[in-house]
């Protein structure tokens, strides 16, 4: 246990070091809303999640985000030293077992997600503990409650993230190999089931937070049916992992590679050697875990229908990784123990300078690892969501209405609104729910002062002209593009900083009104430095809207053919974002002076 303890201390100690002490791009301004408010996220509510993330809002710890980040600190170095005990007791080699335990630690992907507020870090804990206890039933298959807790297991699992129902084929496996034993005793499978329901008794607390109004109350769930359509995901489209056609198909095989990819070179290979190994001389677990891996990952990430050729999707169907590699992750171990036997093979017999030999690659690799990934995984100094989302409302001006859209844009601005309450009197409008009848009578609920002229946001009575018309004595600014193409005689985009502010078609401004407020927005801006973005996340799409500001402005001045003043605006652009394309094919067809 002392080695197993130090393994979970080292991984606390560089997750804690590394951890976001602030709010990041994803679902991360979600999550921590709703765990400080006791909201309600977003389908399939994830209630066990909130009620423990809520637990750790109370930690007496600054700054506020550096609280619930903690839990995914703690459940990452929790599934470390769960993986650790399972893998011990399957090779019964500690230091075989130890080595995977920080190797898996350190792999990227899983070392990323360990970092900041998700319901994925949780969701590994459970299934790495459930594993663990299925591995120990194994052993003693007359033992009831090892079962029964594995159910309750699942059961929390699925109160927590449904994928964990993707592991129901190898349970069914052991269950078929324990068959003598269950038909002996068939009440087992009757406790097991209500173990399993008994553990999705943290749904029970979704009504109940929709009851209480809270600050973020996806759905607002009031009924039986409401309550069925938030479990099913009916928002997106039950069984579809993203409902967006324009994010959906591409190449399977990019998937499954992306997946494979996901392991790294020495992970990939250890588990490669462990599942040689565990078929030689356990088996059972290597067929437990073939199967496991099978539905969790290949088939899980071909079913997804993810589009790896679109943006940043490998950002969105990555975290569904995680639990592949922790299914895996035991396989090292055997893997380590199978190195160690060939270096024997090769020493002729000297045992302890073969172990000492792998031992040192092992070291290596974990020392080269933490050094290679530490600048790219640390999330410590990242505040671009917080600055962001300050910067936006910094640009409106008071009693602004913000119509926005994008989950990068609007879950950063209602975090800090929500739990921090920075610019009340902004009134934030998510566009990409403003079609679903819930949201439209949460609007009415939260903000009488905002005039909503229609019953249904359908696009033909219910217009974004109808809705602008209506709160025409206030500022409305818009991030992302408008649901329907009803302003285009009525009003037009005034280009102000990282806000296009909505103006009747006779009111004007002029360019050097513009090009002097933006100029002053942009001085005023916390503009993120490029070399420390996340690269394949949101982190991008955020640095561009922060360049646009200054394209926009050129591109004024371009069609009033004031080249030079174009010229300095699209360079001013492009120092910001290099990679911005437009900017550079603008200044590419700029006549020269």
């Amino acid at each position: 246990m002392v080695v197993g303890g130090a393994v979970v201390g080292a991984s606390a100690i560089l997750y804690g070091a590394t951890a976001a002490r602030d709010i990041v791009i994803g679902d991360s301004p979600e999550f921590a809303t709703v765990a400080f408010t006791l909201g309600v996220a977003h389908p399939p509510g994830y209630p066990l999640f909130t009620l423990i993330a809520h637990l750790f809002t109370l930690l007496p710890v600054e700054p506020l985000p550096f609280r619930v980040n903690l839990l995914s600190v703690v459940c990452g170095a929790a599934t470390v030293g769960v993986c650790y005990l399972t893998a011990w007791r399957l090779t019964t080699n500690r230091w075989a077992s130890a080595g995977m335990a920080i190797l898996l630690a350190i792999n990227p992907l899983f070392w990323k997600w360990s970092l900041a507020i998700e319901v994925f870090p949780l969701n590994n804990l459970i299934a790495a503990t459930m594993i663990y206890v299925l591995v120990l039933w194994q052993e003693r298959p007359t033992q009831v409650r090892l079962l029964v807790l594995a159910a309750f297991l699942g059961g929390l699992g699925m109160s927590n993230h449904q994928t964990i129902v993707l592991l129901v084929p190898a349970v069914l496996y052991l269950l078929w190999r324990q068959r003598a034993v269950l038909l002996a005793r068939p009440r087992m499978l009757a406790f097991c089931a209500g173990a399993c329901a008994l553990g999705l008794i943290p749904y029970l607390y979704l009504p109940w937070a929709a009851a209480q109004r809270p600050p973020l109350n996806w759905g607002m769930i009031s009924s039986l049916d409401d309550l069925a359509a938030h479990f099913l995901r009916r928002d997106y489209g039950t069984g579809q992992l993203i409902s967006a056609p324009e994010y959906q198909g591409g190449s399977a095989i990019a998937r499954v590679a992306a997946l494979l990819n996901s392991f790294g070179l020495v992970n990939g290979t250890l588990t490669a050697l462990g599942a040689v190994l565990a078929y030689r001389r356990l088996r059972w677990y290597f067929w437990f875990a073939t199967v496991g891996f099978a539905f969790a990952g290949p088939l899980f990430v071909i079913y997804s229908n993810v589009n790896l050729s679109v943006g940043v999707t490998l950002f969105v169907l990555e975290r569904f990784f995680l639990l592949s590699l922790v299914v895996m992750a035991p396989l090292m171990a055997f893997g380590l123990v199978f190195l160690t036997e060939l270096a024997v093979a090769g020493l002729r017999g000297r045992r302890s300078a073969a172990r000492a030999v792998v031992a040192l690659g092992a070291a290596a690799a974990v020392l080269g690892g933490v050094a290679f990934n530490y600048r790219m995984v640390d999330q410590s100094e990242n505040h671009l969501a917080r600055n962001f989302a300050s910067d936006v409302l910094a640009t409106l001006e008071p009693g602004s209405i913000l119509l926005a859209g994008g989950d990068e844009t609007v879950l950063p601005i209602s975090y800090l609104q929500a739990v921090e309450q920075l610019r009340p009197d902004v009134t934030l409008v998510m566009l990409g729910l403003i079609r679903t009848d819930w949201y439209m009578r949460q609007l009415r609920e939260r903000h009488p002062d905002l005039v909503l002229p229609f019953a249904r946001f359908d696009s033909i009575s219910g217009t974004t002209r109808a809705l602008v018309d209506a709160n025409r004595g206030r500022p409305i600014g818009v991030i992302w593009a408008a649901p329907d193409d009803s302003l285009k005689t009525s009003y037009w985009y005034y280009s102000r900083g990282l806000v296009l502010q909505l103006l009747p078609m006779s009111q004007d401004v002029t360019l050097d009104e513009m090009a002097s407020e933006n100029d002053r927005l942009l001085g005023s801006y916390r503009l993120p430095a490029i070399d420390q973005l996340k690269m394949g996340t949101f982190e991008n799409a955020i640095l561009e809207q922060y360049a646009m500001s200054a394209y926009r402005v050129g591109n004024e001045y371009e069609h009033a053919q004031l080249y030079d003043g174009a010229r300095q605006w699209y360079d001013r652009a492009l120092s910001i974002d290099p990679a911005l394309g437009p900017a550079r094919w603008r200044l590419s067809q700029i006549p020269q002076s």
